[in-house]
């Protein structure tokens, strides 16, 4: 079996205001590191029997933790697994913690991509989002990052707290100057469970206007085209070549494994999500018990849904063959969205337009299944 590894790295200094994936401030790190090694014994049958293709590091920060830390993870991998030959392997890097040191620890042990945390380029909005650098360290960061890897990926969101036509200025000057060979791209989230949802509710902050935050995407979205970036995935630009391999294995519905509170994966028909708490972690971990919130065996339909649902973010589509099951949405996504869904070529794809309208055509998707389920 052809597998992707995901590893949750949950640690940082400080939680942004806008984050609502599952992290800590601590350095445990050892204790977390033998927690990881017993879950990935869990799955000894199902890597026994895979080749690893690709392995990404996430978080939290995972260039809090020393390199070491990393390392031993794939070693283990690599023994544990039936081959061992990634493609890719990605970590996620965050400012105010990497330096040359780190980046070329990371090389040495088969590390070949970087994802850089920029988020956004203007000071005020750093710091109303509680973001633990500045313009000036991220230029410093960026150009270490450039001289050390050839495949770097920049991550930014929109619609922060303070954002402006000039926060704009800012994030396309520095990726005219410092440019990378990916660009990750989204639109801001506000989850209940942050701390910005409760800002927003008392009134201390407030966010841009949505129809500005609009045009300033599809701004960017020019940019980056201009600049030779492919708009593969409706969030993720790239090179020539520079694809994400990692995120390709999720949008095609392929098999992965994530490893860590709170991390998911897919192999077979069979999804799971991790409990997104520490202690409940380490508790079902160390009593061997696989340490799921969410557990599910898809039935073909539901996986062709899935398939689909996934499929249809990327610039390449979905091949026809694979959701033979759902023809009836296929049919009905050709009919209500004529002039931003494609079929070509035993494919089925969103145009350009499609993509800036894939929300709305989603939440449709789900809703015809739904009512189709009845």
């Amino acid at each position: 079996m052809r597998l992707a590894v995901y590893v949750h790295i949950p640690f940082c200094k400080r939680k942004c205001v806008y984050c609502d994936f599952y992290s800590l401030v601590s350095e445990d790190f050892e204790e977390y590191l033998s927690l990881v090694f017993e879950e990935i014994e869990l799955y000894r049958d199902v890597l026994e029997e895979s080749e690893i293709e690709t392995v990404y590091f996430g978080g939290g920060t995972p260039s809090l933790v020393p390199p070491s830390f990393l390392e031993k993870i794939l070693e283990k991998l690599e023994k544990v697994s039936k081959k061992f030959s990634p493609h890719e392997i990605t970590i996620e890097v965050n400012p105010e913690s990497v330096d040359r040191e780190k980046l070329r620890s990371y090389r040495k042990m088969g590390i070949d991509r970087i994802s850089l945390g920029v988020q956004s380029c203007d000071d005020e909005v750093l710091k109303r989002c509680g973001r633990l650098y500045d313009e000036k360290m991220i230029k410093e960061k960026a150009e270490l990052v450039l001289e050390e890897f050839d495949n770097v990926n920049f991550d930014f969101i929109l619609g922060l707290p303070g954002e402006t036509d000039e926060t704009m200025r800012k994030n396309l000057h520095f990726l005219e100057k410092f440019t990378p060979q990916h660009v990750s791209l989204y639109f801001l989230e506000v989850d209940e469970n942050t701390t910005l949802h409760s800002l927003l509710k008392k009134n201390l902050l407030t966010l841009p206007d949505s129809e500005e935050v609009e045009r300033r995407h599809d701004a960017f979205v020019e940019f980056l085209k201009s600049g030779g970036f492919s708009r593969y995935e409706i969030s993720n630009f790239a090179k020539p070549g520079k694809e994400s391999k990692h995120n390709l294995f999720y949008w095609r519905n392929h098999d992965y494994l994530g490893f860590g509170p709170s991390a998911g994966g897919h192999f077979g028909r069979f999804r799971y999500t991790n409990v997104s708490d520490l202690p409940m972690y380490t508790k079902m971990v160390k009593e061997k018990v696989f340490p799921y919130d969410y557990q599910h065996e898809n039935t073909e339909e539901e996986e062709a849904l899935e398939t689909l649902f996934m499929g249809l973010r990327t610039k390449e589509g979905v091949e026809l063959k694979r959701v033979e099951k759902l023809m009836f949405l296929v049919k009905k996504l050709q009919k209500e969205y004529a002039c931003y869904v494609k079929v070509k070529d035993g494919k089925i794809f969103l145009s350009e337009k499609g993509m800036d309208l894939s929300k709305k055509i989603f939440e449709d998707l789900i809703e015809w299944y739904g009512e189709a389920e009845k």
